[in-house]
């Protein structure tokens, strides 16, 4: 199925509004989702599926392989390769001198060599060119094509290797994910079947609703649950909301003058109490409800309790799951980025504006102070 609701409505029977029609078009999603096969993939940064990208660097071949250890001892401390650290200097009896740019202004390699380290003016039989890779592999299957080229350090990761195994999630892990995204789905449907749903921006209101699901992980639970309401507030979109909502579990939260449940030492998020009557029925085996916030310093609490993660309410999302039905767009992937989020889900691209994969991937970008994992591929 493709991540665009649109194909799946061309396939369907024509109802009385886009309302009736954009819940059967949902429900042919939860179906997709049920019915998927597929592990779901990591969005990452784009240097794990780039073509190899390669530098020119001028390669000397020695007339004595003795000399190799003195040769690369004092290149490496008058030529050092700052940017090619990744690569072996040495490759049987060739030696790496430099990228070709270094010699700007110079005649030739020969002169160079001889104005930068004139004790090797004479150890070389000849040069030549090469290319060599640029940036450092990250997976095996990258060092093994890198190193067909030239030799390569490497540090294999074992959680990337996973990662990008296509296989990273359980069976069972993948059930609970395709559960929780299918509640999102139905937090729309539900909207759209029992409040007054109109269209954002003037088009049909399937391309323009949003539902978010978080979920705390550590105790198998749905802690928040927003639709998206732009229609009302321009900034209200679903994972605004969701995030709002999760303030409310921690005693804050600044939008809908809704009151906080609590049930045991579960605290359910300021939503519709309808609509988590609606999703108990429809998903029995679900937990709903966030652990029971305690401040660190609040009273009759000790600085060992507050160590542990029942005596410590969180920040916002951090360690929690946002499970999104669309690609989150700029705003609120920051607003993830600031509640701490630890993994998002999603399930249908944001080809105009998605933050995550279709425009940019903001959780690749190495100067924010959080990042969280990003996977998509329900359908």
């Amino acid at each position: 199925m493709s991540a665009e609701l649109e194909p799946p409505i061309k396939r369907v029977k024509t109802f009385d509004n886009d309302s009736e029609l954009c819940a059967k078009v949902i429900e042919q999603c939860k179906e997709g989702i049920e019915k998927s096969k597929r592990n779901l993939e990591p969005v990452l940064s784009d240097e794990f599926n780039d073509s190899l990208s390669l530098i020119k660097v001028y390669v000397g071949v020695t007339k004595d392989p003795k000399d190799l250890s003195k040769i690369v001892m004092i290149l490496n401390e008058k030529i050092p390769l700052k940017e090619l650290q990744h690569l072996k200097r040495v490759r049987k009896k060739e030696v790496i001198l430099c990228p070709t740019n270094f010699i700007i202004g110079m005649s030739s390699i020969q002169e160079y060599i001889e104005s930068n380290v004139v004790e090797l003016k004479d150890v070389f039989q000849y040069f030549k060119e090469l290319d060599v890779p640029y940036s450092p592999p990250k997976l095996k299957k990258q060092f093994k094509e890198y190193n067909k080229i030239w030799s390569c350090n490497f540090h294999p990761n074992a959680y990337l290797e996973k990662l990008m195994s296509g296989d990273f999630f359980t069976l069972t892990e993948l059930n609970y994910h395709k559960t929780y995204m299918q509640i999102a789905l139905e937090v729309s449907k539900w909207y759209l079947q029992n409040c007054s749903i109109t269209s954002v921006e003037g088009n049909d209101v399937c391309k323009n609703i949003n539902s978010v699901v978080i979920v705390d992980p550590i105790i198998q639970s749905v802690v928040a649950i927003a639709f998206d309401s732009r229609n009302s507030n321009p900034i209200q979109h679903a994972a605004m909301l969701a995030i709002d909502n999760v303030a409310k579990t921690q005693n804050g939260g600044v939008w809908f003058d809704t009151e906080v449940k609590e049930t045991s030492d579960r605290t359910l998020s300021g939503i519709k109490e309808e609509i988590i009557t609606h999703l108990k029925i429809k998903y029995p085996s679900v937990n709903f409800g966030a652990r029971k916030f305690i401040r660190k310093k609040e009273k009759g609490v000790s600085s060992d309790e507050c160590s542990g993660n029942e005596g410590d309410g969180p920040y916002l999302c951090t360690g929690y799951y946002v499970y999104s039905i669309r690609e989150p767009c700029v705003m609120c992937a920051m607003a993830l980025v600031h509640a701490r989020a630890r993994r998002i889900f999603f399930c249908l691209d944001n080809v105009l504006n998605g933050a995550l994969k279709s425009k940019s991937k903001l959780q690749t970008i190495s100067s924010l102070n959080h990042h969280f994992e990003v996977f998509t591929g329900f359908l």
